[in-house]
């Protein structure tokens, strides 16, 4: 062990948040008129096929942690899934999904986990004895979640539209 000290502005600068950007300018979906309408857009490769307009964060006041870049995800509307459980109700952040059969507005991430700038999953779950094991996508920087799953070991990542954050 060497007997150097640590400078006091490095150790500020190793003490401080990784991600200190403005954090003022989240929105959330409910923020905009048109829902999702507002922050998608189309591309020309893919007609008729919506991608988010703008980077995806984490919604947590104080956070803001870029999750997805602009144009990554890809929208689809498909069943509900239960990501809340009954004995804890989810954080104010996080507005309430559709119960299932309903179905939810989610961004399809593919085909792998690299295409995300910052995000950590659950252990694996069980939802249902017959389904398959599901891991929630959570904030790697705060842990607030559940923002979307996977299936274990699959090659789709679903987040929730109105779970995260739009800058």
């Amino acid at each position: 062990m060497s007997n150097q000290s640590i400078h006091p502005s490095a150790l500020a600068a190793l003490q401080r948040p990784s991600n200190t950007g403005d954090r003022s300018t989240i929105r959330k979906l409910s923020d905009f008129d048109q829902g999702v309408l507002a922050v998608s857009t189309s591309h020309d490769k893919n007609l008729g096929e919506l991608t988010h307009r703008f980077d995806l964060l984490c919604p947590r006041n104080g956070c803001g942690s870029v999750i997805l870049k602009a144009g990554i995800g890809r929208w689809v509307e498909r069943d509900s899934v239960e990501l809340d459980t009954a004995k804890e109700s989810p954080h104010p952040d996080l507005p309430a999904l559709p119960a299932p059969p309903a179905t939810a507005h989610w961004w399809l991430v593919t085909p792998n986990m690299m295409e995300f700038e910052n995000i950590g999953f659950t252990r694996p779950v069980h939802k249902d004895v017959a389904a398959k094991k599901l891991k929630f996508l959570i904030c790697a920087e705060c842990d607030l979640g559940p923002l979307g799953w996977c299936e274990e070991g699959g090659n789709e990542f679903w987040l929730a539209c109105s779970r995260v954050g739009y800058r």
